[in-house]
Parts: structure tokens; C-alpha cells; sequence
């Protein structure tokens, strides 16, 4: 057990993962990614985690009720239940994205950093998300809301 000061340059999150890693992991469960009272740190992990998936290491984010996958160019298919909704949120502008498997799909399309296109979607059938440029992240909600 290591035990750091509260003021320091570096979350607990992020520590954590630096510990993981200097022990050899090549991917990541983040438990309770979504939660706490700090928005901040959540937003963190997000975007952790996008750029740990950059540098080979395989991620996912949870709360238990939420989950979360890095996102980046090429391919990636999610065996989730029919209804299940899910966003994809950019990280940055996103090429060529296609997502098939959707209530909404979409063929190669150009989204903007910042745009709400992509957020509020259902499954039908095998999701399967294409990216040609950029980085986000799927957010999938696969137990009942509320």
C-alpha cells in the first residue's frame, strides 16, 4: 500500500493507473469512473482513458450502471441488448464515422468537436462503431436508467 499526501500534482485515479502499469497491466477496469462528487476527476478519466487506449492499453470505464470504451481510428463491434442506449462523445472532430447496428445510424460522417449528433442512441441489433479520424468514447448504458 502506498500512501500519497492529499495535495499533489497527480489524482488517485491517475496514480492508481501509473501503479497498474508499472506492474505490467495491459488493461484497465476503471470502477467507478462516472462517480463521486467530482466532476473534475470524472471528466479525467474520460479522457485518461482515451489516451491510455492510444498507447495500447485496453479500457474500460464503469459506475455499474454505466460503461465506457475508448474510441479510436479502425473498427470496434459491442455485443449489447436491443433498446440499450448509448452516446459517443468526441474528444476531438471525428472523420468517417460510421455506426451501424443503431436505431440512428450513420454512414461516414464528419461530426464536430462539440456536437450532440452523436449522443442518445439505441441498439438494434450488433453495434458495430467505424472511426476514420479523431478519438471519443462510447458511453453505453446496458442496466435501466433511473
Amino acid at each position: 500500500r502506498q500512501v500519497f499526501p492529499a495535495e499533489k500534482d497527480k489524482t488517485d485515479g491517475e496514480l492508481a493507473i501509473a501503479a497498474a502499469l508499472e506492474r505490467g497491466a495491459t488493461s484497465l477496469v476503471m470502477a467507478g469512473a462516472f462517480g463521486g462528487k467530482r466532476t473534475d476527476h470524472a471528466f479525467l478519466h474520460l479522457a485518461l482513458s482515451v489516451r491510455l487506449a492510444e498507447a495500447g492499453t485496453e479500457v474500460l470505464l464503469t459506475s455499474g450502471a454505466q460503461e465506457g470504451v475508448p474510441l479510436l481510428p479502425g473498427k470496434a463491434g459491442f455485443d449489447y441488448a436491443d433498446g440499450m442506449l448509448f452516446s459517443i462523445l468526441g474528444f476531438s472532430d471525428l472523420g468517417g464515422l460510421t455506426v451501424s447496428g443503431a436505431k440512428w445510424p450513420l454512414n461516414h460522417v464528419e461530426v464536430a468537436f462539440g456536437s450532440s449528433l452523436t449522443i442518445s442512441n439505441e441498439v438494434k441489433g450488433r453495434l458495430e462503431v467505424a472511426l476514420g479520424s479523431g478519438r471519443a468514447l462510447l458511453l453505453a448504458h446496458p442496466f435501466p436508467l433511473g
